[in-house]
């Protein structure tokens, strides 16, 4: 078979978790290829490096010169996805066609569709506080029309795959998992320590620290974290809460929180360099996340491997990816956050029975494990035509 996998978003190589996934997933699908043929699809030259093999091909696809108001008229959305892609496809004539479900889908000339399904959190109960209107209709939109368009389904958890199917009422069996891998050259559990130190000082970080990693929005629910840590602060926790991240949409009242809080309890970094991150993970006393809403949860998976305890939400796929392997906290409470907080930094056989179970947890989340199942999902949709 030949099968279009659309990596424009991964393209843009810039550390969000959508582009990230898909960048893993790719390498994945290039070392457990079953012998089909990949043309990856994007608007500009390989940002990002693609996996050297005879059966792939990247094709840069420039956005049409002229023509894109009419285009955008006639077809709604990106020409780029909606034109574009669709043009190739009929010349191409691909068996199979993958890509986001988040992303416009193409208007025509694709025969079997997969549609990766990062999450929901836009028809959430709460959405109306984490989105603003016109991008939830936006996301409805183009989701709800490429998971009826796709032949079968990809969720990244069970929690999506649940989400889904309630959402958009299609079969069950159309959806299949597949958990994200991680990079496993940058987080693991070995990293010297004269590296940590200097990692710590290049960001003026003096004392031990919990860490939140991920864009500042609204449903990662900085301001209860934040609250969180006043109160075990208060209590005698003597760490500091580091953000590293960079500022999303609606992200004043989380800046807000934290710059109330003084930087001698939080610290917001911004978005670190990407070989730091791996450092400040290592670094850390704790890693936690109270984000309401996750589909998966990459950081948290990330800092199991990096030895470290996890304190998560208990809900959707940040619960689901820790498992037992961390602790779990209503994401409405600053006062469980808290006591959480003060557990797994004070309680000394915790901490080691978290971070022995967390780096097993790890162990078993790998990128070619989500893109044989991604393969299952592209041949599922392929005998389908």
């Amino acid at each position: 078979m030949r099968v279009a996998i659309n990596v424009r978003n991964a393209n843009l190589a810039i550390p969000d978790g959508t582009g990230e996934s898909m960048r893993g997933l790719v390498g994945g699908l290039a070392r457990t290829n079953p012998g089909h043929d990949l043309d990856l699809l994007a608007d500009a030259a390989p940002r990002f490096a693609i996996p050297v093999d005879t059966r792939i091909r990247f094709r840069a696809m420039s956005p049409f010169v002229g023509g894109n108001r009419g285009l955008r008229s006639a077809f709604g959305g990106d020409p780029w996805y909606r034109v574009r892609v669709a043009a190739d496809g009929c010349w191409r004539r691909w068996d199979g066609y993958v890509q986001s479900a988040h992303e416009p889908p193409p208007a025509f000339g694709i025969k079997a569709r997969v549609a990766i399904v990062h999450d929901l959190a836009f028809t959430h109960r709460d959405a109306s506080s984490n989105f603003g209107a016109a991008v939830r209709s936006e996301l409805d939109r183009w989701t709800a029309l490429n998971v009826h368009l796709a032949r079968a389904i990809v969720a990244v958890s069970e929690s999506v795959a649940f989400d889904v199917v309630r959402t958009y009422g299609v079969p069950r069996d159309r959806v299949i998992v597949a958990h994200h891998g991680f990079d496993r050259e940058r987080f693991h559990c070995n990293h010297a320590d004269p590296q940590i130190t200097a990692c710590r000082w290049r960001h003026g970080i003096e004392q031990s620290y919990l860490l939140f990693v991920g864009t500042i929005q609204p449903r990662k629910n900085i301001p209860a974290l934040v609250e969180a840590v006043a109160r075990a602060r208060a209590a005698g926790m003597s760490v500091v809460l580091v953000v590293a991240g960079a500022d999303g949409w609606e992200s004043e009242k989380s800046l807000e929180a934290m710059a109330r809080a003084g930087p001698q309890a939080v610290r917001h970094l911004g978005r670190v360099p990407a070989d730091d991150l791996p450092l400040l993970m290592a670094g850390a006393q704790a890693f936690v996340s109270v984000a309401r809403a996750e589909g998966f949860g990459m950081p948290a998976l990330e800092a199991m491997a990096s030895g470290i305890p996890v304190v998560v939400t208990n809900e959707g796929g940040l619960a689901e990816v820790v498992g037992d392997a961390g602790l779990h906290v209503d994401p409405g409470s600053p006062d469980e956050i808290s006591q959480a907080l003060m557990r797994v930094i004070e309680d000394t056989a915790l901490r080691e029975s978290l971070i022995t179970r967390g780096l097993g947890r790890a162990a078993g989340f790998t990128w070619d494990t989500a893109a044989r199942s991604v393969w299952g999902a592209i041949e599922q949709a392929c005998a389908s035509c």
